[in-house]
């Protein structure tokens, strides 16, 4: 049951803090171009981002009690003062875990205060700064801050772009499926117009994120499995690393036809009459490359758990 709940909360963390670091990156971006600012009109930007917070919050906290109670074999229930005042003061991933929370409250204190001058946008370069450290901290959860040397730094780094390649993909990935439900019967209104601005003015960005999480990727794995094919095939590691390059695949290429063939389609069918059998078509297939990035994400959290050799 531990271990199921740990995992559990790992993968919870990773996917509110990409969300809490990416919904803020792609609402920054998309106020700084007019085409793109409609289609982020009305959406509860600062409610998603005080929630995610909140709940970021909450499973720092859990995750710090889990990981106390496994690493010194005991219940959960037995977790005492003393055993956190240990893991947090004298582990790595403690002193991470307590740079998250503080950066957490700030983001709080932040997006509260611009909230109540009725204001998202000013919100957004300082919570991107403070989402993307207490993402950038989960690296200490797993394997890329135990390296030593030169290796170890450039496997820390790699650790963190990769990490925040991954949540402002993923969060780009989860906003575009909202939009595109929210557009349900709403040509008219012009909703899917805007939604389509914006899946088309992210393809600069999206090719960003894809080529970092690339380079990151081959540079932070490569290192861990000490650059061996017979590692990728033998051991538990190797194999679930294969199979998150598969699904990572899956999304590439799914991300490939969206930008080449479907939201094409979907601007020419806006300009020609009925766009609803394009508008399902391009739904249906970010669901799909949603449901590849919590996968992936599932994944990602049993491999920092895992042992490469």
């Amino acid at each position: 049951m531990l271990d199921l709940s740990a995992y559990a909360v790992r993968f919870l963390e990773y996917l509110v803090l990409m969300v809490l670091f990416g919904v803020p990156l792609l609402g920054w971006y998309g106020s700084r171009r007019a085409a793109l600012t409609d289609a982020l009109a009305g959406w509860p930007l600062m409610g998603v981002l005080l929630v995610s917070a909140t709940v970021g919050l909450v499973l720092t906290g859990a995750e710090v009690v889990f990981k106390t109670a496994g690493i010194m074999g005991m219940p959960v229930a037995d977790v005492d003062r003393g055993s956190l005042g240990w893991y947090l003061l004298e582990t790595s991933a403690g002193r991470a875990a307590m740079a998250r929370g503080a950066l957490l409250l700030a983001l709080m204190f932040v997006l509260g205060w611009h909230r109540r001058r009725g204001k998202v946008e000013p919100a957004f370069p300082l919570a991107v700064a403070l989402a993307g450290g207490a993402l950038a901290s989960l690296a200490w959860n797993g394997h890329a801050a135990a390296g030593e040397g030169v290796a170890g730094a450039v496997r820390l780094a790699a650790g963190l772009v990769h990490l925040l390649a991954a949540g402002g993909w993923i969060a780009a990935v989860l906003m575009f499926l909202g939009m595109l439900l929210r557009g349900k019967g709403a040509a008219g209104n012009g909703r899917l117009r805007s939604t389509h601005d914006f899946l088309r003015g992210f393809s600069t960005l999206g090719t960003i994120f894809v080529a970092a999480l690339i380079v990151s990727g081959i540079a932070h794995y490569g290192d861990l499995t000490a650059w061996s094919l017979s590692t990728l095939v033998q051991s538990t590691y190797g194999n679930l690393l294969l199979f998150k390059l598969a699904l990572f695949g899956g999304m590439l290429g799914l991300g490939a036809m969206h930008r080449w063939t479907l939201v094409p389609r979907l601007e020419r069918a806006l300009a020609g009459g009925d766009p609803s059998q394009e508008v399902r078509a391009l739904r249906q297939s970010v669901a799909a490359e949603a449901a590849l990035a919590i996968l992936i994400l599932i994944v990602v959290s049993v491999l920092g758990t895992l042992s490469p050799a």
